[in-house]
């Protein structure tokens, strides 16, 4: 970048709340003479974001700011408690302080660039971009291979990836020879004999306590308590979460990832991604305190993890950008809103089937959920009621901590919601009963899981999506058995 203006010219990198990366390119640069990171509560109105989520990227910028002061740095920064919207915010660094460059790394969700550029010309100033960092996958690479596998699966990337990193390889061949040990990751919790560590416990300090303050002042309706935040916000707190899950549960992680628990809502899971997603840690970072363990893991274990982070979390930011269309996919054309109960808990409806009703209150109170729970539990549901995949796609975004567009809209409507009629996932993701209580013997009894709600909704999307799902090989099994029970009837 150079100056178009007299004087001095004023280089700053712009800092995204979801870019806090320890290693961000603005660090490395010797033409960046300042650093901007902007709060804005407007940003955080135009949703009901969980007061643990607010909570989570305000203190994760404000240790940021204080760690790059303290390193000698200058750094410019706007509290959202001056009122002043994102493009508010960088304007008014930019006047204030004679900046006549700005650069950035490139955002993960879409839109956010070009807003920068619009705040950038109408300020008069020159612009530069980074590429995105955060991730494994160099984003020409990434782009590149999609283009070329516009209908590939996540098992194709992920053996890609694989092959394109080298990780759990052994010269072309994959580790313990087989790529995938997901077969042997499905087994349900023992009713007894088996520990559950629990969390790292982070106690706030006075950054933290100032922001859980103000968020329950300025954002009182939000779901959640802010008294109750939970979560690392700074790197080193984030590194010892990560070393506590190599050490304490990933051992364990790949046979139980998809069991579940109605007392149990973080089990075996690293719950890495709200720190990942913040670029508190990196998957470089993850990978190698993994891969460092490798000795003491099992393999299907270690498999199971990485493939989450070396396959699907990738997979699912390839997807994004190559497949715009998937937001606002709507293939089964349901309609469906949900009620304001899924974000206040008050209200919820006493018939409400027990999975559902635990999870939600554990996701109202956490801000989470597992993956397991995520897909089988509430996504289950949500297309089994025939909720309309946006409106899903808004609550997740609202209410997880974790949760950004670059990761949910592939996810919800493609894997979770098949909104995608199929681009994401092979088949929708719906099951009764019977699976949930095989995973967590959520019912007193396996007679009680077949006679549920989910069981009963199960039949009938199969019935009501019959046009649409009779083509699916994967299903053609239960679409034979749905005929079969309503055969009498005809």
């Amino acid at each position: 970048m150079s100056s178009t203006s007299s004087g001095a010219p004023r280089r700053a990198a712009l800092i995204l709340g979801t870019q806090l990366l320890e290693r961000h390119p603005a660090l490395d640069d010797d033409d960046i003479d300042e650093l901007l990171l902007v709060e804005s509560a407007e940003l955080f109105d135009r949703l009901p974001y969980h007061q643990h989520k607010i909570v989570l990227v305000l203190s994760a910028m404000r240790h940021y700011v204080e760690r790059r002061r303290d390193e000698g740095r200058t750094v410019r920064h706007v509290p959202h408690t001056d009122g002043r919207s994102f493009s508010e915010g960088v304007a008014h660094l930019i006047r204030e302080h004679g900046i006549t460059g700005l650069a950035w790394m490139r955002a993960s969700d879409r839109g956010v660039d070009r807003r920068i550029d619009r705040i950038a010309a109408r300020a008069g100033v020159q612009t530069k971009r980074w590429a995105d960092v955060a991730f494994l996958t160099p984003e020409v690479e990434l782009d590149a291979w999609f283009r070329d596998h516009p209908r590939a699966r996540m098992e194709d990337f992920y053996r890609w990836q694989r092959q394109r990193t080298g990780i759990l390889m052994e010269g072309d061949s994959p580790a313990g020879g087989r790529w995938n040990y997901d077969a042997d990751n499905r087994e349900p919790l023992p009713k007894t004999g088996i520990r559950i560590p629990e969390l790292p416990r982070i106690e706030p300090d006075a950054i933290t306590r100032q922001v859980i303050e103000e968020v329950r002042e300025r954002f009182p309706d939000h779901p959640g308590d802010a008294r109750d935040f939970w979560l690392p916000v700074t790197h080193d707190d984030a590194r010892a979460w990560l070393r506590a899950f190599v050490d304490e549960r990933l051992g364990d992680f790949g046979r139980f990832e998809d069991a579940m628990a109605a007392d149990e809502p973080f089990l075996f899971h690293s719950v890495l991604t709200p720190a990942l997603n913040l670029g508190l840690l990196t998957p470089h970072d993850v990978v190698d305190a993994v891969l460092e363990a490798s000795g003491d893991v099992p393999l299907p274990s270690l498999e199971g993890f990485l493939r989450q982070v070396i396959g699907w979390r990738e997979y699912m930011r390839g997807m994004y950008r190559a497949h715009p269309e998937l937001e606002g996919a709507n293939a089964l054309g349901l309609t469906r809103e949900l009620e304001p109960w899924w974000y206040s808990g008050e209200g919820i409806p006493d018939d409400l089937p027990i999975p559902v009703r635990t999870v939600l209150e554990r996701v109202l109170q956490h801000g989470y959920a597992h993956h397991i729970e995520r897909l089988m539990v509430l996504g289950n549901w949500f297309l089994l009621e025939g909720y309309a995949p946006a409106s899903v796609n808004r609550w997740f975004l609202s209410l997880f901590v974790d949760a950004y567009p670059w990761v949910m809209v592939p996810n919800v409507f493609g894997m979770s919601q098949f909104a995608d009629g199929g681009m994401v996932g092979t088949k929708p993701y719906v099951s009764g009963g019977a699976y949930l209580q095989r995973m967590g013997r959520w019912w007193p009894s396996q007679q009680a899981a077949k006679e549920s709600a989910f069981t009963e909704g199960y039949w009938d999307f199969l019935q009501r999506h019959e046009a649409v799902l009779e083509g699916n090989p994967r299903l053609a099994l239960p679409l034979a058995q749905m005929r079969s029970r309503r055969a009498p009837e005809r």
